[in-house]
This record gives C-alpha cells, sequence and structure tokens, in this order.
C-alpha cells in the first residue's frame, strides 16, 4: 500500500523555535495590518472594529508563546524588536476596536502606531537573519506588500488629476490636485536660521507637490473663506508602511513646503510635501491619502509599465 508522507521543519531549538513565531506573525499580522487599512480607505467601520480585535487576540497569542521560549543571547535584539512591534499593534488594536470615537486625530494615531509596528516587525526579521531555506515564505510575502498596497487603492487618481470636494458646512468647494514630484539628498531651509536636511544613507526625500484651489462659494452662508487641509491630513503608503510629512519649518532651497491657509474665492496655493523614503522607492507603487471632507482620495505617484 501507497502512503504519501509530507515531511515538515520541525524547530529543535529555542532559537529556532524563536524564529518560526516571528516569521509566522508577520506573515498574519501584515495581512491583518493590511486589511485594517482597506477598511479605513473603504469607512467599514464595522470590519475595522472586528479586524482590531483579531490583532489584539492574535498580539495576546504571540506574546504569550514568546515569553514561553528559552533563547540564546544572540536572538535577544529580536526578541525585542518583536515585542515592540507587539505593543505598536496592540495600540493600533485599541484605538480602532470601536471605543474610542475615530475622528481624524484617532485615525492618524492609529496609522502611526501601525507603521511603527510593521517597521519593528521587519527589524526583527532582518535580526533573526533567516536564511531563504530556512523560511522560503517570508521573504516573497515581505516583497508582496508593495502590490498589496496597489490592491489597497483600487480607485487611486493619477498625478495631476484633479478632487474636488467641499469644506465642512457644505458652503465652498476646492480642488485638490496632486503632482508633480521631485527627489532630494539633501535641502535647507532659506532665512536666518536655516535648518539642514541630509538624507540617510539609503535614503532619498520624496517631494511630492500638492495645489488647492477654492473654486467658489455655494449656498446662502456667509463664509466665502475656504481652509486648506493640514499637512497632517496627508500620509504616504508604500509596501505597508506608512509615513506622515515632515515638519519642515518655512521655506526651503528647493521651494515653499505646503501649509494650511485660508483662501478666498479663485486663490489657490501650492507647496512641496516633504517624506523621508528609501532610495529605491517606485513611486508607480506608492500612494498618497488624503483626508478631506469625510472623503479619503488616494493618488498613485508614478505609472506602471
Amino acid at each position: 500500500m501507497e502512503t504519501n508522507t509530507t515531511l515538515l521543519f520541525e524547530p529543535v531549538s529555542g532559537d529556532e523555535r524563536l524564529e518560526s513565531l516571528i516569521a509566522g506573525a508577520s506573515i498574519s499580522l501584515l495581512e491583518i495590518s493590511n486589511a485594517q487599512i482597506y477598511s479605513l480607505y473603504k469607512c467599514d467601520y464595522t470590519a475595522l472594529w472586528g479586524h482590531a480585535a483579531d490583532m489584539s487576540s492574535l498580539v495576546e497569542d504571540y506574546r504569550a508563546e514568546a515569553e514561553a521560549l528559552e533563547f540564546s543571547p544572540g536572538m535577544a535584539p529580536a526578541y525585542e524588536q518583536f515585542f515592540v512591534a507587539l505593543d505598536e499593534f496592540a495600540a493600533t488594536a485599541a484605538l480602532f476596536n470601536g471605543s474610542t470615537h475615530l475622528n481624524q486625530s484617532v485615525t492618524d494615531d492609529g496609522l502611526h502606531h501601525l507603521a511603527l509596528g510593521i517597521e519593528h516587525l521587519s527589524g526583527a526579521l532582518l535580526d533573526c537573519n533567516l536564511s531563504h531555506t530556512e523560511s522560503p515564505d517570508t521573504p516573497a510575502v515581505l516583497a508582496s506588500l508593495v502590490e498589496d498596497t496597489v490592491a489597497l487603492f483600487p480607485d487611486s487618481l493619477q498625478i495631476g488629476e484633479r478632487f474636488v470636494y467641499e469644506d465642512e458646512r457644505k458652503e465652498n468647494s476646492a480642488s485638490l490636485i496632486v503632482g508633480p514630484i521631485t527627489w532630494s539628498n539633501a535641502f535647507q531651509t532659506t532665512g536666518t536660521k536655516q535648518v539642514r536636511y541630509a538624507a540617510e544613507l539609503g535614503k532619498a526625500y520624496l517631494l511630492v507637490t500638492v495645489r488647492v484651489t477654492h473654486l467658489g462659494h455655494k449656498g446662502e452662508g456667509a463664509n466665502t473663506v475656504l481652509q486648506t487641509p493640514e499637512e497632517s491630513a496627508f500620509l504616504l503608503h508604500y509596501a505597508g508602511e506608512t509615513s506622515r510629512p515632515l515638519k519642515v519649518p518655512g521655506p526651503t532651497t528647493r521651494g515653499e513646503p505646503y501649509s494650511k491657509v485660508r483662501l478666498n474665492r479663485h486663490e489657490s496655493t501650492a507647496g512641496y510635501l516633504f517624506f523621508e523614503v528609501p532610495d529605491d522607492l517606485d513611486p508607480a507603487f506608492a500612494h498618497l491619502r488624503a483626508n478631506i471632507g469625510g472623503e479619503s482620495p488616494a493618488w498613485v505617484l508614478g505609472e506602471r509599465s
């Protein structure tokens, strides 16, 4: 009689068990992180609460399993990074579980904790120094995050496309245009107190142009002044990570930074959002999302071949 036998790799040491735990946890936590971002994009808060409950449960299970392991001192950095990541994911779950009113500040804080969790999770994987044969799925999962980010924004606008929205009182309408983009390795502010910015090794500055135009007043209200979105209303999404724009104090040698202003009818304002990103970032797989007027439009920052 013939039998089919599948041979499974069974970790035999504490180090191998910890490596296996971190690799497996990475797959689940990254998948549920993407699901949370997609729920926010679709304003599906019921799904968001469910994903938050799932994330909270996973974090507690992984924490308990890791605490029960014995491992060598060489694995301590990976262990510490893993626990910092779990703390960040737990903070995200606590903000998105429905017990806190989901305003713009809470949403931004949740996404910030999510980004930090992914960052420390990546650090834990690097500290494990896993070989391709030990964990063949993990590199593929991390690489697929680029494509997953694209899937999160199926209705994204192209660079230069206009998004029209109304202010909170529905009294004024405005247009928002993102692009073009440019790159820089260093820049500095102008004026008497100059601040110099220099990208770290392997990093670069991505400068994204944002233009807001007051299209006109509508309705019978007397308020004809439009306030443009704050810098914090914009988030960059790439490879499973979320980045906020840098706070640049004033004009720079590369141009004016974007900032919140008040516009009268038919006035416009434009400026750069500055992001520090990996120097190999592919704009075709990067998205800028804006939270304005209760809507969350997104722009893909480059063309895919």
